[in-house]
């Protein structure tokens, strides 16, 4: 297990584990993905409602997790059909930890130069890594 700090992550952990050591992928994950996806929302407005405009930065992180996020689900929803069976576990489980520092970043209030490249640096490395387990679309 790696050392997650938010509680929904940490949930989609368990789930991913579990589903792992079974072999067999649970839509059940889906509602707790809908919790991350509400989280993403809310650091998206919260971003774009910012007045310093390097705050879009961290929007844009938030919407490339979204991104993932949405494929994330995509692959749950059709795992069964795609025989995806635990591939998509697996998959997700490489990706949790760069979306937790992220959306550390993301939550904080701090916007300096420091954050601004951290986010890039962390969101450019989420992007590659989604990309070789195919849970974002190419650019």
């Amino acid at each position: 297990m790696t050392l997650l700090k938010n509680n929904i992550l940490i949930e989609i952990e368990r789930s991913l584990i579990s589903m792992k050591k079974t072999g067999k992928s649970e839509i059940a994950i889906l509602g707790t993905l809908a919790k991350l996806s509400d989280l993403l929302k809310a650091i998206k407005s919260k971003w774009l409602d910012e007045e310093n405009s390097d705050g879009f930065y961290f929007y844009q992180a938030a919407r490339n997790m979204e991104l993932v996020l949405d494929k994330m689900e995509y692959r749950f929803k059709n795992s069964q059909k795609a025989n995806d069976n635990p591939k998509i576990a697996e998959d997700s489980l490489t990706l949790l930890s760069v979306i937790d520092e992220i959306l550390a970043i993301t939550q904080s209030h701090k916007v300096n130069e420091h954050s601004i490249n951290n986010v890039l640096d962390k969101t450019r490395d989420l992007r590659n890594m989604a990309a070789n387990v195919d849970l974002i679309e190419p650019l």
